[in-house]
């Protein structure tokens, strides 16, 4: 683990980076848990041991990792609800059918072995449910339909 002290735009900020994949982080933002992911990695010396393995050219320490944001799920349609990163599929909160709010959560998927809430990104309803508790997802795939 390495633990950054930023300050961006005045405000200070405390990153502590849990683990590295080959496409995503697992960051601690000022005590809030986010998976930002990996676009591209260019100046880098040190990685951890899933991403050393892949070919990164390397450079100074301190330079910045461009990302995508990903601390909540990438909407393709305002009420399509995607996994923003894979995993399984711990729990399900919502039912077809039902009335949701922006931000209330849909279901739990656990990834990097870190349990993550998946919330609606939209107010709507609940139209259609495309897995199961158990089920392992990819990164993209469409959880939940909301109209």
């Amino acid at each position: 683990m390495k633990e950054y002290k930023l300050k961006i735009n005045d405000n200070n900020y405390t990153v502590i980076i849990k683990d590295v994949t080959e496409d995503a982080v697992l960051a601690e933002v000022n005590g809030t848990q986010h998976v930002v992911y990996i676009d591209t990695i260019d100046n880098l010396t040190e990685l951890s041991d899933n991403v050393a393995k892949h070919q990164v050219s390397a450079a100074a320490p301190s330079a910045p990792v461009p990302a995508k944001p990903a601390a909540s799920p990438v909407a393709a349609g305002a009420g399509t609800i995607l996994t923003p990163i894979p995993g399984q599929v711990l729990s399900i909160s919502v039912s077809v059918g039902e009335q949701v709010r922006t931000g209330q959560k849909l279901l739990v998927l656990e990834a990097m072995k870190l349990e993550n809430s998946i919330t609606a990104t939209i107010d709507g309803t609940v139209s259609e449910i495309l897995v199961k508790e158990g089920d392992v997802v990819n990164q993209g795939q469409t959880l939940i339909v909301l109209n």
